[in-house]
C-alpha cells in the first residue's frame, strides 16, 4: 500500500533549508492551504534551528512511496 508524506521545506536565517515531514496528509490539500500553514509557522516562529529561525518558504512536496516486502 502506498505511503504518503507531506514535506514542508523552509529557508532559515543562514539561507539553509530545513524540512518538516508529516505522515498521511489529506488527499485534498491545496497549494493555498499549505502555503498559509507554512507562513503561519514562519510568522509565529514555531521552530528554531541551529541555523536560526525559519524566514521563508522554499517548497512543499507530497511524496508517495510504495514498499514491497520480500521477506517477512
Amino acid at each position: 500500500m502506498p505511503e504518503r508524506k507531506l514535506e514542508l521545506i523552509f529557508k532559515n536565517q543562514l539561507g539553509r533549508t530545513n524540512k518538516i515531514v508529516l505522515d498521511n496528509p489529506r488527499g485534498d490539500l491545496t497549494e493555498a492551504e499549505v502555503r498559509d500553514a507554512m507562513q503561519t509557522i514562519i510568522d509565529k516562529n514555531v521552530f528554531r534551528t541551529s541555523s536560526g529561525e525559519f524566514v521563508d518558504i522554499d517548497s512543499a512536496l507530497i511524496v508517495t512511496t510504495d514498499t514491497e516486502v520480500l521477506i517477512s
